[in-house]
């Protein structure tokens, strides 16, 4: 079991120094170094989890909330580090993934 544990140590050193890692982790310090980012995403996310909360509840949620989540969906959108971000996330998580399907195939395989 040592030897798998030394395998994924060093997959995930791999992982870490890869392209979509390292762009990714940049795009997250990017966002948490700039104030307004920051702050917007903070507030979207908080104010996202008020409606869904609400929702959840079976409360209406009222024309004004609808709004004003648009409003932050808007600005969270057109802010370009937050873009970078959500694009960086995407594209880890798409790397997480092959690499889990690989990771899958080949234990599959081996017990065909």
């Amino acid at each position: 079991m040592d030897d798998i544990i030394s395998d994924a140590a060093a997959l995930g050193k791999k992982i870490a120094e890869h392209p979509k890692m390292t762009q990714f982790v940049a795009a997250v310090k990017a966002v948490q170094d700039d104030a307004e980012a920051n702050g917007l995403l903070k507030e979207y996310r908080e104010f996202s989890q008020q409606i869904e909360s609400k929702s959840r509840a079976g409360k209406p949620i009222e024309v004004e909330e609808k709004h004003q989540l648009a409003d932050l969906e808007s600005k969270v959108a057109k802010n370009d580090k937050i873009k970078a971000m959500i694009r960086g996330e995407a594209d880890y998580l798409d790397l997480m993934r092959k690499i889990n399907d690989a990771i899958d195939a080949a234990a599959a395989q081996a017990h065909q």
